[in-house]
């Protein structure tokens, strides 16, 4: 009887406790890496919005020297 009950308990840990902490482990490892994700799309954003400022200064800039050369001719 007490052995019947030992592997009961055996079947228990191994049907049903292990898949609930491999479900778990991994529910936890895709929240992860969805967060990265999110963090390197934002990092992303904020550097195009870096290189758009930088392609508009020069623009600006590049217009202004055209100007400047149709005065001189």
């Amino acid at each position: 009887m007490g052995m019947m009950n030992i592997l009961g308990l055996v079947n228990l840990i191994l049907f049903l406790i292990i898949p609930i902490i491999l479900i778990f482990a991994v529910y936890k490892y895709f929240k992860r890496a969805e967060k990265r994700a999110d963090e390197k799309l934002e990092l992303e954003k904020q550097s195009t919005i870096t290189l758009q400022k930088r392609v508009d200064e020069l623009n600006t800039r590049l217009i202004s020297i055209e100007n400047m050369l149709k005065e001189v001719d």
